[in-house]
This record gives C-alpha cells, sequence and structure tokens, in this order.
C-alpha cells in the first residue's frame, strides 16, 4: 500500500523550494560581509544540491565559534593578559602611529605589548630545519608545535624522530595540527613519539556524530613553535617537503618563519595553551600566567612587539585584519607587502588604494602562480584596479608563501595570515608585529632581496591578456568571498 502512494510533482518542488528558502534565511541571519552572503545565496540557488552540501560542509559558522568560547570560558588564557600593561604604560619610546596600533591589538585580540630579547628570520629550507632542530635538541622543559599541514612525508617523519627523542628524555612534547589542512595523515604517523610520551591532537574534526555539525569551513592556519617558553618561532612555514627539504618540481618554496627570544614568546605558548585546551579539554599549567605578568612590566629589550592572535571565535574575529589595515594606513613613505594569496575584502582594497594614491610607495609581492589555480586567478582579477591606482604589484617566479608586511621604518609584521577573505574572517591565524627599526630594517633587505628575481606588472601589460584569461579571473572572483 505504501508503494502505491506517490509525491505529486508539485510537492516535490514546494518541499524544495522550502529547503532552499531556509538556507537562504539562515545564511541572511548569520550577518557575514553582504558579498559572502550574496556569493552563497547565488551558489545555493543556481545549484542547489552542489551548493548545499558546500554549504553544509564548508559555510556554517555558528558552532565552532560557540564550541570555542565555551570550551575556554574557565581559563581565558589570552584573555587574562587583557590588563597586563595599560595604554598609559607604554614605553615612551613608541609614538603615533605605533602607540594607536598597540592599543588596537590590546583591544581587538587582548595582545599584549611585550618584549623580545633577539630576533632573527629564517628562510625555508635547510637554514630553518637546522634552527628548529637546533632549539628542540637543546629543550629543557616542554616542546609546542602548532601547524596547519603536516604531512607523513621525510619532513614530517625527521621531525616526528628528533621530537621522540626529546620525549624519550622526559621532556614534555605536544603537537596539534589541523585535519583538512593535514588530510591524510594517520595517527600512526606519529606512533613512534606518542610510544615513549608524546601527545598529539587536532585542531576540532571535520566530521561530527552530528551531520548539523559539519565544521571544515574552520581552519586553524596558524604555525607556532614554543620551546621551554624562550624561544619561540611563526611564520608561514609548515611541516612538509617543500618547505624544508624541496619537492620534485619546484624545489623549497620561498617562505619565511620568525625566530624570537624573551618574554614575546609566552604569548605564543598562551596561544597553543588555548587551542590544545580547545581541542583536548586539558588545561595546561597556568603557571605562564602568573609569570608572565611579572615579565611583561620587566621591558629590558628595545624590541617591542605583539603576538596577535585572531579567529572566529573572537569577541572581534577580524582582529589582524584590523591591525593590517590600519597598520598599512597609517603608511606616509613607504607599505611593502608580501603575501601568496592576494584576495583582498572591500576594507583591504580601499586600503590599498587610497594608500597608494596618497602617494606612499606601496609594493606588492606575489607569486606568479600560486599552488591553488583557483586562488591565482581570483587574485589577478584584483589587480587592475590596484595598479590603476598606483600599486607596484611585482610577481615571484617561484612558489612564494611568505606573509609579511612593512611600514616606513619602524614598523613590520611577520605570520601566518594571507591578504585574503579567509584568513581575516574565517581561519585561525597568529602574526607579530614590531615596533623596531632595526626588525623593520631587517625585513626590508629581505624584500628586496625577493624583488631581484621577481617581474614587476604594468597596466598594459594586463591589457594585453587573452579573453580566455580575462573570462578565468571574472569567474574566480566570483568566488573569492568563499576561498
Amino acid at each position: 500500500m505504501l508503494e502505491s502512494i506517490e509525491l505529486p510533482l508539485w510537492g516535490l518542488e514546494l518541499v524544495i523550494a522550502l529547503v532552499l528558502l531556509s538556507a537562504v534565511v539562515v545564511i541572511m541571519l548569520e550577518r557575514r560581509e553582504p558579498s559572502a552572503t550574496l556569493a552563497w545565496i547565488l551558489l545555493i540557488l543556481l545549484l542547489p544540491v552542489f551548493g548545499l552540501l558546500l554549504y553544509v560542509f564548508f559555510g556554517r559558522r555558528s558552532y565552532r565559534r560557540v564550541r570555542r568560547q565555551a570550551r575556554r570560558r574557565p581559563v581565558n588564557v589570552a584573555d587574562s593578559s587583557r590588563q597586563l600593561l595599560g595604554i598609559d604604560e607604554l614605553p615612551h619610546e613608541l609614538e603615533e602611529p605605533q602607540r594607536g596600533l598597540v592599543q588596537l591589538a590590546l583591544k581587538a585580540s587582548a595582545a599584549p605589548l611585550r618584549c623580545a630579547d633577539r630576533v632573527s628570520f629564517v628562510a625555508a629550507g635547510d637554514v630553518a630545519w637546522q634552527s628548529i632542530e637546533g632549539e628542540i635538541s637543546a629543550a629543557r622543559e616542554s616542546i609546542h608545535l602548532e601547524f596547519y599541514i603536516w604531512r607523513d612525508d621525510e619532513a614530517g617523519r625527521r621531525l616526528v624522530a628528533a621530537l621522540a627523542d626529546r620525549a624519550r628524555t622526559g621532556i614534555e612534547v605536544r603537537i596539534l595540527y589541523d585535519p583538512l589542512g593535514s588530510l591524510g595523515l594517520t595517527r600512526s604517523h606519529f606512533a613512534p613519539l606518542v610510544e615513549v610520551g608524546g601527545e598529539v591532537a587536532t585542531s576540532g574534526r571535520i566530521f561530527s556524530r552530528r551531520f548539523g555539525r559539519i565544521r571544515a569551513n574552520y581552519r586553524n592556519h596558524r604555525k607556532l613553535i614554543s620551546i621551554d617558553r624562550r624561544v619561540g618561532f611563526l611564520g608561514g612555514i609548515n611541516i612538509a617537503r617543500e618547505y624544508l627539504i624541496g619537492g620534485p618540481r619546484d624545489g623549497v618554496w620561498r617562505d619565511l618563519i620568525v625566530r624570537l627570544e624573551g618574554d614575546a614568546v609566552r604569548s605564543i605558548d598562551s596561544i597553543f595553551q588555548e587551542d590544545w585546551l580547545d581541542a583536548t579539554g586539558e588545561l595546561l599549567s597556568d603557571d605562564v600566567r602568573g609569570r608572565s605578568e611579572r615579565h611583561a612590566r620587566t621591558r629590558s629589550s628595545d624590541i617591542p612587539v605583539q603576538i596577535i592572535p585572531s579567529g572566529p571565535d573572537a569577541r572581534l574575529g577580524y582582529a589582524i585584519s584590523a591591525q593590517i589595515n590600519a597598520a598599512i594606513a597609517s603608511a606616509t613613505d613607504r607599505c611593502w607587502i608580501a603575501t601568496p594569496y592576494l584576495i583582498p575584502d572591500q576594507a583591504l582594497k580601499l586600503t590599498l588604494t587610497t594608500t597608494a594614491m596618497r602617494g606612499v610607495d606601496l609594493r606588492i609581492l606575489i607569486p606568479r602562480r600560486s599552488d591553488n589555480l583557483l586562488v591565482t586567478y581570483a587574485a589577478r582579477s584584483y589587480l587592475d584596479i590596484l595598479l590603476q591606482a598606483g600599486c607596484r604589484v611585482f610577481e615571484y617566479p617561484q612558489m612564494l608563501h611568505a606573509n609579511y608586511l612593512i611600514v616606513d621604518d619602524s614598523l613590520a609584521s611577520v605570520g601566518s595570515a594571507n591578504m585574503d577573505i579567509r584568513s581575516f574572517q574565517l581561519n585561525y591565524e597568529v602574526t607579530a608585529m614590531f615596533y623596531s627599526d632595526s626588525v623593520n630594517a631587517e625585513l626590508a633587505e629581505i624584500f628586496a632581496q625577493d624583488l631581484e628575481p621577481a617581474r614587476e606588472l604594468s597596466i598594459e601589460g594586463r591589457r594585453n591578456i587573452g579573453a580566455l584569461d580575462r573570462v578565468a579571473e571574472s569567474a574566480a572572483r566570483l568566488l573569492s568571498p568563499l576561498l
């Protein structure tokens, strides 16, 4: 009898219409950027099945934010440092606009102004290997590592072996990695480390027991290392062959990390602690919080730095976006940017164009072709307006994966955040912002070296691109709010 019951065609169409309407309402209530909202709505209306699946897997926003906030509420590792340094206590040598930027990071991300005793930049490849492995071998208490990509290749296996050697001596070793960025990595990869007492966890799950809680959209894109809360690294390098050993085609990618010593490392470790708490429910020793306050008020170095985290669960999830936009807008002489993925939101596009039109020497270095063809075409679609505004854009001949910024003579930043919508609004990122002439000068030298093999683009050259490339750029641009 049940087999004879058929749903009328109009009834099926009504059900589909209600599902699509419900999805559209949910997307509108999430209050994203208007461009992202429209992009999701158009995708669902034009390609209902594909669009709904893509939205369920990658688009929904609320659960990840609520879960992280609820889990960290008893401790608030980062928030506990909010009052360590008041604006009236800032060093007198800090002038505007640095003082305003420090205040912005304090309010947006609870990032206290700390000091690094030493700061050095390390390029990807053998030098990075030697620096990281050297600090691991010198560790005395703890080694904390957090990466977006960790692969089961020569680089990953070599590092696991080095960490297992240290864990075998009683040193606390903890690894946190993103399950989507490290897709395909199995726990057996870490077996040599776990067997000797090391701990490994993932930053959330791609799939949950409840279908409505599929959260592939939120990625922990941070790359950081804290060793004994004494030496720290952060930047763009992941644990994979192309960053540390070299691939068969492109060799080692051009990338950069910054190595810090001193009190600033405690901010790096605090970020790891909070992410570890979210991933495992385990609250690590809070002794660092008490010691941090004493050190934050004893600034013995001339390298002030803020370690700025951001993520969709933060009170102001766009902390790094706000900091970078404000820094660029403050430029009066020069603003040099290196990034692998340039897909600016409306705010960044306006900041870049108006800064260039003010006469600032604004240079942007991007790879000629990134590792993602869709992202490459989407990024190229923004080049015309940037060039017309007076920005100078250069293409690096190989894969450039470094993210850094140089403003005038005393401001510089290095971190994991790309100049794109995903890093600014969706990913968990971390950036170090330095208020130092010496750090600025050193990073400017690196930028000058990176420019040597690069090719400068021109308005005339862009006019001569083929029709198919122009169509591909326009199509990719439509999806840029979702990338």
